[in-house]
């Protein structure tokens, strides 16, 4: 697919879409969650508690970020000519379509264990999932970030 020229970078590469900037930020959610919690020391633990009720969670969702913050970092390495960094870009689409389909299901088993209470939060996650998620699936352009 043709692109206009100012959606290549410097090097010709296509570069990373707002959405799939949304993505990546999205998927390392707990990441983010945690740092602000640390900044916002003396509130820092109710925010844990609200958005991540079991400590568990927290920990998965930490690791289930991991590959997007690989994946922000390779974004500005792609122009190196070292095959590993281009194997892992190459599988990034798989990686983050992997974390969002664990996280999902994650989430789904959290709302069955909590026998289907209803939260804003739980809610507001669970929709952002699906969307983004489809978002990667679906996504000509997120194809063709990763492909080079």
């Amino acid at each position: 697919m043709l692109y206009p020229i100012n959606a290549y970078d410097d090097h010709g590469q296509l570069k990373l879409n707002k959405m799939l900037w949304l993505v990546l930020i999205f998927n390392a959610k707990a990441l983010v969650i945690f740092i602000m919690a640390g900044v916002s020391r003396t509130q820092g633990g109710q925010l844990l508690e609200l958005i991540y009720p079991l400590r568990e969670t927290l920990y998965v969702g930490m690791v289930l970020g991991s590959p997007s913050l690989l994946l922000m970092w390779l974004s500005g390495q792609r122009n190196n000519n070292n095959k590993v960094i281009h194997y892992l870009w190459q599988h990034g689409k798989k990686l983050l379509i992997a974390a969002y389909s664990i996280d999902f299901v994650l989430q789904i088993y959290h709302l069955v264990l909590s026998q289907g209470a209803f939260s804003w939060i739980g809610a507001l996650s669970l929709l952002l999932t699906v969307w983004l998620g489809l978002y990667l699936v679906r996504s000509s352009r997120v194809k063709d970030v990763f492909a080079h």
